[in-house]
């Protein structure tokens, strides 16, 4: 998970178009320490039916000593973040065991970051009670080393994205733009959005995974960094 942990964090601008913090260093007048958090829900398919999980992503404009969002009501659980390898982002995503046949409480996730000079910022983030369909990835076909996935476009969802994991999904190597209104995508090792360094290596298994996306309801400005709901689905494929 450590390694899924780190490149969801350094890929998720990739998804969100997660705001670009600089820290000013002029020390007579410093920048603030200021950060977003985004708290959602994500289902997983079971063999028990679908099951929903809290998902949180936090950044700032100076490196996080920790970070923490307790959810709502009298003693609301408490999430404790982990750092990515920018230590500027921290991260909550939930192992199988902490999913459950029952939406996440909804209502005001509060959170709180520290920096690694004790500087605190505190915030809230709603989490509603909306959900999608679980979304299916119909077909993930190859040719001519070109990847094509397509699938069945889910009412409410503001969005798809597709990415491609090593075959035991320790490792993202590739994830697209947000694909508004599209029911299939092609990829190939000339797309834009592959990790750095990364390339795909032919007759070798992989896991192509789709995720359809829910914004919170009633935002229409940043939409992307305020999001709802994922439902996820994928499929193992050779690389030819």
């Amino acid at each position: 998970m450590g390694n899924l942990i780190k490149v969801f964090a350094g890929l998720m601008v990739l998804i969100a178009s997660i705001l670009t913090f600089i820290s000013c260093e002029n020390d007579t007048n410093p920048v603030p320490l200021d950060g977003i958090v985004d708290v959602f829900v994500q289902d997983i398919k079971t063999d028990a039916g679908v099951k929903y999980g809290i998902v949180v992503y936090a950044t700032a404009n100076y490196e996080i000593k920790s970070a923490k969002v307790t959810a709502p009501g009298a003693g609301g659980k408490v999430y404790q973040l982990t750092a990515s390898t920018n230590k500027q982002q921290f991260l909550y995503i939930p192992s199988t065991a902490d999913y459950t046949s029952e939406m996440p409480v909804n209502g005001d996730y509060t959170f709180e970051i520290i920096s690694t000079t004790d500087e605190t910022i505190t915030g809230k983030d709603a989490v509603g009670v909306e959900k999608l369909a679980p979304v299916v990835l119909k077909t993930a076909t190859m040719a001519n080393q070109q990847l094509k996935a397509t699938w069945d476009k889910i009412t409410a969802a503001d969005g798809y994205v597709v990415r491609l994991y090593s075959a035991d999904k320790s490792e993202l190597l590739f994830s697209s733009n947000v694909l508004i209104d599209k029911a299939e995508f092609e990829f190939g090792t000339s797309t834009s959005g592959w990790a750095s360094g990364t390339s795909p290596v032919v007759n070798t298994n992989y896991v192509v995974e789709l995720i359809a996306i829910k914004t919170e309801t009633g935002v229409t400005f940043d939409k992307w960094n305020n999001i709802q709901f994922f439902s996820v689905d994928s499929k193992t494929i050779k690389w030819e």
